[in-house]
């Protein structure tokens, strides 16, 4: 699925197939990761997730 120019059996023609190639690409740089949900009746769910360092971070609580 994350492979350059894959695309379903049943995909609707159109596009190139290298979307979600790219997006795993550039998660996998960052030290990420890229995750699907199968959600019958209703297509795919992508939840891409990327570090963040705690100290870049500024968290003001009462401001």
């Amino acid at each position: 699925m994350f492979g350059k120019f894959f695309r379903a059996h049943n995909a609707k023609t159109g596009g190139t197939g290298l979307g979600l190639s790219i997006a795993k690409g550039f998660a996998d740089a960052m030290r990420g990761r890229i995750e699907v949900e199968n959600l019958p009746e209703r297509g795919a769910k992508f939840s891409v997730y990327l570090p963040a360092e705690s100290n870049s971070l500024s968290y003001h609580e009462n401001d």
